[in-house]
């Protein structure tokens, strides 16, 4: 789709924990510095653990620990890769399709395990977030799916502030999390996130950054579960099948017109 309403999208490999990974970070930044990700810094998120396990008075309080993250992006910082101890995750603002995409993904963890020889996986995602923005006088409900519009617009002598909608489905080891939420934005500024989900690090294009009035978000989840031996064509596939659940349930959100608006 020329016109495609995508504005972010990460996918994210679990791995085994790599207690030793820093010593292989100037081997693994030197090549994704080659691969067109030169920009590259640390970071420390701070996170809190709880143990819910025994009797109430017998639980440790929570303990909050640093995670150090390395993050490299791209000169224009419209992607990069967010690297720790057990994880990998690839994202951008600046999505084409998903072949390219899946390509950079492959490529980012093919450099990892070259250096730091990975041993198995346990969890593989990927999350969308595209914005539906009516044009001129249109009507949000010419784009949005009635199964995802609740009573938007049914209400009218209330002021509306906000709608969404979620469906969690399974299937083998897959979870598809298909969420839909309407926003009213009155002040021109940055398309809205997720409050768990923030482009970290990265700029959105400049379509996404000064917008206002009704639009809806599209928020599509899914996720494979599974701990196995660290095979990279698995990889591939699994995430391919994830994506085509994913675009099943983005077709089913929209409609038809939406669809040809966008081509």
């Amino acid at each position: 789709m020329s016109n495609a309403p995508v504005y972010f999208v990460i996918a994210q490999v679990r791995f085994n924990p790599i207690l030793a990974l820093e010593k292989y970070l100037p081997a693994i930044q030197d090549e994704l510095r080659k691969a067109g990700f030169p920009d590259f810094q640390q970071n420390s998120i701070m996170t809190i653990n709880v143990n819910l396990g025994g009797k109430s008075d017998q639980q440790a309080p929570p303990m909050v620990a640093p995670v150090i993250q390395w993050v490299f992006r791209d000169s224009n910082q419209r992607s990069g890769f967010i690297l720790d101890q057990m994880s990998m995750s690839y994202q951008t603002t600046e999505y084409d399709t998903f072949e390219p995409f899946l390509s950079k993904v492959i490529d980012g963890l093919t450099i990892i395990h070259k250096h730091a020889q990975l041993d198995y996986t346990e969890r593989l995602g990927i999350r969308y977030l595209d914005a539906i923005f009516p044009t001129g006088d249109e009507n949000l409900s010419k784009y949005l799916s009635p199964n995802v519009l609740g009573l938007f617009g049914k209400l009218g002598h209330r002021t509306f502030t906000h709608a969404m909608s979620e469906t969690r489905t399974q299937s083998d080891h897959t979870d598809l999390i298909s969420r839909a939420v309407i926003y009213k934005q009155d002040v021109k500024g940055e398309v809205a996130f997720p409050a768990d989900m923030t482009p970290q690090f990265l700029q959105v294009m400049d379509k996404f950054r000064e917008v206002a009035g009704t639009y809806g978000i599209i928020d599509t989840d899914s996720f494979y579960t599974s701990r196995e031996d660290f095979n990279l064509r698995k990889i591939e596939e699994n995430f391919s099948l994830l994506h085509t659940e994913i675009r099943k349930s983005f077709d089913l959100m929209v409609t038809p017109y939406a669809l040809d608006s966008w081509k």
